[in-house]
């Protein structure tokens, strides 16, 4: 009887497992197109075309002799990510070629067509170097200058760069269309000795080569801003190259234990390393290794601004900064002496997210990912927080200046502030150990902001996919400012794009298909535009909606 019961029950367990229903894998669409070429029409043949690129679920696939794609068997979603990607001039492929970029949204089972992309082909400078008799200079190095707003300040960055031939031409490839750039000739970079044998009296010594903007300007605010068109070759972009006396700067490099030999680098403030757009360009900077007793002599110095830094890296890595150090000098008509700039430690930091007002009653799932980086350089440090929670960058970061961004931040909820120590650092760079005390940082989130919902259509009601939709701050303190609360994104194929969350506040939306970044010439444009958009207003979980049409900036 025993045994019966217990058949019994086994028999109705697997009649209640039989009943649930069946979880069915969403079935799977396909996307089509064609890849042309932006402004001729022209058909790329071997792009590569590909959608969540670098996920378990990429799919790839190249275009046909007539720009033609199909990407098969590709899993639903919303807000998918796609990108077409040429070869550069060279035949190679990997990031370097010209590429588009879509958004789309795939129902399950939905075979979508004319999914098409432009892709805009880059543009080349070309010209010659010469000094004041016209006679050209060789081995000069020429670099390609991007001037932006980037955390509460504006910078000029190295965007590309060439080097001068013997007969003083240079060449600087894939400069994007549309957006302003300077033209610089400078020092090429050099292994440097610790210890000059420049004469002693500035009167023996050679001129110093000084950064000269095309066409003859010593700083990047006078350059003669260049803007391409689509695939456009610009010759003629001479630059009569500039010297200066040369002057010295002499120094010690201090280790833990006081005077040793120590890596160092030098090189003016700017332009410098960095980030840049969507991208980041790293040059290598003039340095050496000082001998034992921590003396250095650097020479062919022009007036100006310059950063001394020093630094050691861990056993086996160039990449993992233990001790680093700086310190910017001036040098104006004369020889420096007594520069000491010494390694430090790295410093602890840590912190705490935190909410301005009452927490979530249900558990936030996931974590908040910090991104620090160094604005100059490419050391970084990396940390995931519980919301809210406690957190620390493991093993602590170099005293220098950092960019910190907060990524993976939950719908609903923003980035009221970030604070290091008693100062706000949101929208500003971190300048590690400048905090008084072991003050760490503190995330502040809120959630009282809102999000805007816009649709794009032509004149004829007709929804415009793969333009820029630009939120703007109806007012701000400064340039810097603007551009650090302006939000922007790309409609998908049916004209939509929502913002993320934002604080509560009046804004602007536009809908456009002029470049937007942050250069200085695009954020005056924006400024002056912001007339001509759709006002809103956010309140405390509000989402307001704008209906825009396509527009440009002048």
């Amino acid at each position: 009887m025993r045994l019966l019961a217990v058949l019994l029950l086994c028999a109705a367990a697997r009649a209640q497992e039989s009943a649930k229903p069946v979880e069915e894998t969403p079935k799977t669409g396909s996307i089509a197109g064609i890849v042309t070429v932006s402004g001729t029409g022209a058909p790329m043949r071997d792009v590569q075309v590909s959608i969540r690129r670098g996920s378990p679920q990429e799919k790839t696939t190249v275009t046909d002799a007539n720009g033609r794609y199909t990407l098969r068997d590709v899993a639903p979603g919303a807000s998918l990510r796609m990108g077409a990607m040429a070869a550069d001039s060279s035949g190679r492929t990997g990031g370097f070629g010209p590429s588009a970029s879509r958004i789309v949204n795939l129902a399950p089972g939905q075979d979508l067509a004319a999914v098409d992309f432009q892709i805009v082909i880059p543009g080349r400078i070309a010209g010659r170097v010469v000094d004041q008799n016209n006679e050209p200079v060789v081995g000069i190095s020429v670099y390609l200058v991007a001037r932006e707003y980037s955390y509460g300040a504006l910078r000029a960055v190295f965007a590309g760069a060439g080097n001068t031939d013997d007969q003083g031409e240079y060449i600087l490839e894939r400069v994007a269309p549309g957006r302003a750039y300077a033209v610089m000739a400078g020092r090429k970079y050099r292994q440097l000795g610790p210890v000059s044998d420049a004469p002693l009296d500035p009167a023996l010594r050679l001129p110093a080569v000084v950064p000269t903007f095309y066409p003859n300007s010593r700083t990047a605010e006078g350059a003669e801003p260049m803007i391409l068109r689509p695939g456009e070759r610009r010759e003629g972009v001479d630059i009569h190259l500039a010297r200066s006396p040369a002057f010295c700067l002499e120094g010690v490099l201090e280790g833990n234990s006081g005077p040793a030999a120590i890596r160092f680098n030098i090189s003016e403030t700017q332009p410098a390393s960095g980030r840049s757009g969507s991208g980041g360009f790293y040059m290598a900077t003039p340095g050496g290794t000082s001998g034992p007793d921590g003396k250095i002599r650097l020479c062919d110095l022009h007036p100006g601004d310059y950063e001394l830094s020093v630094s050691e890296y861990a056993a086996g890595s160039f990449g993992n900064i233990t001790n680093f150090g700086a310190v910017v000098v001036n040098v104006s008509d004369r020889d420096l002496a007594g520069v000491r700039v010494g390694l430090r430690p790295r410093i602890p930091v840590s912190g705490e997210v935190v909410f301005d007002g009452p927490a979530p009653e249900t558990p936030i799932e996931g974590k908040l990912r910090l991104n620090a980086e160094t604005i100059t350089r490419t050391n970084r440090g990396n940390a995931e927080v519980q919301i809210p929670g406690a957190f620390t960058f493991e093993g602590g970061l170099p005293m220098d200046e950092f960019s910190l961004d907060v990524n993976a931040v939950p719908p609903g909820i923003y980035v009221k502030d970030v604070k290091y120590g008693d100062r706000s650092v949101l929208n500003r760079t971190l300048r590690v150990g400048t905090a008084m005390g072991n003050a760490g940082l503190t995330i502040v989130l809120a959630r009282d902001g809102g999000s805007i919902a816009t649709s794009v259509a032509d004149k004829d009601g007709n929804p415009v996919a793969d333009c820029t939709v630009v939120i703007l701050p109806a007012t701000s303190d400064n340039e810097a400012a603007f551009a650090a609360a302006m939000r922007n994104g790309q409609t998908d194929q049916s004209g939509r794009w929502t913002s993320p969350t934002m604080s509560p506040g009046k804004y602007v939306a536009l809908a456009t298909r002029d470049i937007v970044n942050r250069s200085p010439e695009t954020i005056a444009r924006l400024w002056k535009a912001r007339t001509r958009g759709e006002e809103l207003e956010i309140i405390s979980g509000g989402k307001p909606s704008a209906r825009l049409t396509l527009r440009t900036l002048d």
